[in-house]
């Protein structure tokens, strides 16, 4: 009975799986796959806290740090300085004498007309004036125009041409009808740091889409071509405006358009500047920028660093937020791996000036009378002091240093720079041997005690060798004040410093000690950027009586009282006299290591730029500009490891 249930069922249950397929009619079914959910590729963001938020973002408006930050992030360019050397963005080259892109034009000139004289001042064409002939590019051929002689003098002519692909992060390509529309607003403005460039320009205009072309008035003569290009302004969307509205409308000076990696999308006055990714930047094809965010935020200096990572969420905290005062918070940090600490030279140079010819030997020198003794006039003088100097224990006084060891007033590695020179060697015996030679000498043997003249050229004899340093009363100066006594003192040489305001020390001659070369020695900073300043040094920029005691060009710069007529030609050809950026590098290179030689001053360091850094964002290695980091946002990543 049981295997005959067993039958029944089996028979019932085929039945049933027959009468179910016919049913079907013999379609065949596919199974249904559920795709999974993507995950979402999350954002690349990142916070970059700032103690800078900028009063504009128009271009041609007044600049701050804040302000070049974002330059940096919604513009690309048009031009990268790196070593030194310019380098094209969105032009397709530096413009060139090889390849016809730069030009020099011949033509006439007549009395009166206005020319650029062989230091770069414009004024009418008059007897007296010294000037570059026509074919003439260097100061070996320079001439002073005698009033009469018909003369041809060249204008310089330049062609830009914008890379293809450019565009404006609304879409619209940037073309060269918005660098002229530019350089016609700059033209308008008042008062504006772009002045000295317009009034050297005769001729700026667009010639088709992507060239412009420009023409200078005679007799200027530069390497630097990148000057004469002005930065586009989106003629589409501001030319309803004034040059003056253009200070304050929004669509120039809080959300202006840019071509750069990144694009404004808010500005929350007070709190942030919110950057995204543009997706129209010429170089997203190759991935760039790689992130897709910046969140600018704008903080208040005087918070611990560890707050700002912590609290505000900071990937980035910039120098602005950076005191002195956070030394050891910054020695902290350097040993945690979750960050890292950039540290890169500053814009400020520290440096001992040596009093070489003070104020009162304008009118003859008269040792026995009321003039102090020359006691800088000897080079051997001036190398032993600077070979007794202990630079490197000075810098390591220094919390944090951006050069510790720069070649003269380079802020950056100079590439074929000068090989070392052996005074920059801390050498306190070498030194000693060369005062001696030199005729300072040690009778008593104590070096306690200053040496003391016999026998040294232009210095009576019994000549103490005791110098007076004069700084600013800032704690800082005090202490490297106190590094350099302590070094010369191994030597011999006394140092009283005399802390004095800054007003005082900075004051216009002839009653300022500075200005007014009331100095033995002098212990300031300069402020320094990628304009190298042999400026500074040029005989013609020790001020005097005869100048107003503000030099003849720059200011009066070489309180110093330094003269050599081979540094000054260098330094008048690297800034007016080359039509070459290499060869104007190379100028100022040679110029520098004269100085180097001859030592008129100790080059001590440069102060730091200092960044903390989320650890595993990473950036380029190239640093060699005064804008890095900001300079290349675009090649910000997060990385495992950073180089």
């Amino acid at each position: 009975m049981k295997s005959l249930s067993f039958t029944l069922i089996g028979i019932i249950l085929l039945a049933m799986l027959i009468t179910s397929c016919s049913g079907l009619g013999g379609v065949k079914t596919t199974p249904t796959v559920e795709e999974p959910t993507a995950t979402a590729v999350p954002l690349k963001e990142i916070t970059l806290c700032t103690a800078e938020e900028p009063k504009t973002l128009f271009y041609y408006g007044e600049q701050s740090k804040g302000a070049e930050l974002v330059f940096d992030a919604i513009y690309d360019g048009p031009f990268d300085w790196v070593n030194y050397l310019a380098e094209p963005v969105i032009i397709e080259k530096v413009p060139s004498l090889g390849d016809g892109s730069a030009s020099y034009v011949s033509g006439a000139v007549n009395a009166s007309d206005l020319v650029v004289d062989v230091d770069g001042n414009i004024g009418p064409l008059a007897e007296g004036v010294k000037l570059f002939p026509s074919g003439c590019q260097a100061m070996d051929c320079a001439i002073t125009w005698d009033g009469v002689t018909p003369i041809q003098m060249d204008r310089l002519t330049l062609v830009y041409t914008l890379k293809q692909g450019v565009q404006w992060s609304d879409d619209e390509t940037v073309k060269a009808a918005d660098s002229q529309y530019a350089y016609l607003v700059a033209a308008g403005l008042e008062n504006s740091r772009y002045e000295e460039i317009v009034d050297e320009i005769v001729t700026y205009e667009a010639i088709d889409d992507r060239n412009v072309k420009v023409t200078t008035l005679p007799g200027l003569i530069t390497s630097d071509y990148t000057q004469f290009f002005f930065s586009p302004l989106p003629q589409h969307a501001l030319s309803s405006y004034t040059s003056g509205d253009l200070e304050t409308v929004d669509a120039a000076a809080k959300l202006p358009l840019g071509w750069g990696p990144f694009k404004i999308t808010a500005w929350n006055a007070g709190t942030g500047i919110t950057l995204e990714k543009n997706e129209f930047y010429f170089r997203s094809a190759e991935g760039y920028p790689a992130l897709d965010k910046i969140n600018v935020k704008f903080l208040k200096t005087g918070r611990a660093l560890n707050d700002l990572i912590a609290q505000d969420g900071c990937d980035v905290i910039d120098d602005s937020l950076i005191k002195a005062g956070a030394s050891s918070e910054i020695n902290t940090l350097q040993n945690d791996r979750a960050v890292r600490v950039e540290t890169l030279p500053g814009e400020n140079w520290e440096v001992l000036l040596l009093g070489i010819n003070p104020a009162s030997y304008d009118d003859g020198y008269y040792p026995y009378g009321s003039d102090r003794p020359d006691l800088f006039s000897d080079v051997a003088v001036r190398n032993a002091i600077r070979q007794c100097t202990d630079h490197e224990a000075i810098a390591g006084q220094q919390v944090l240093i951006g050069n510790g060891h720069p070649f003269v007033y380079f802020p950056y590695d100079v590439q074929n720079g000068s090989a070392t020179n052996v005074f920059d060697t801390y050498d306190p015996t070498a030194a000693n041997t060369a005062l001696d030679a030199a005729g300072w000498k040690d009778y008593d043997a104590n070096p306690a005690t200053p040496r003391v003249a016999y026998g040294v050229s232009n210095v009576p004899d019994g000549t103490v060798f005791s110098l007076n340093l004069y700084t600013t009363t800032s704690s800082e100066n005090a202490q490297i004040a106190q590094g350099i006594q302590t070094s010369l003192a191994n030597c011999g040489i006394q140092i009283k410093t005399v802390a004095t305001p800054a007003a005082e020390l900075y004051a216009k001659g002839p009653e300022g000690v500075l200005f007014g070369r009331k100095f033995d020695l002098a212990l300031i900073s300069w402020k320094i950027g990628d304009t190298l300043p042999c400026a500074l040094f040029e005989s013609e920029e020790i001020p005097s009586e005869d100048n107003y005691w503000i030099g003849v060009n720059d200011g009066g710069g070489n309180v110093t009282g330094y003269q050599n007529a081979a540094f000054d030609a260098f330094c008048t050809s690297a800034r007016y006299g080359s039509t070459d950026q290499a060869a104007a590098l190379n100028a100022q290179l040679e110029a520098a290591k004269l100085l180097d030689q001859e030592t008129p001053f100790l080059s001590l360091f440069f102060d730091a730029k200092t960044f903390i850094v989320d650890s595993k964002l990473c950036f380029p290695d190239e640093r060699n500009s005064e804008k890095y980091p900001y300079s290349s946002l675009e090649y910000w990543d997060f990385r495992d490891t950073c180089n």
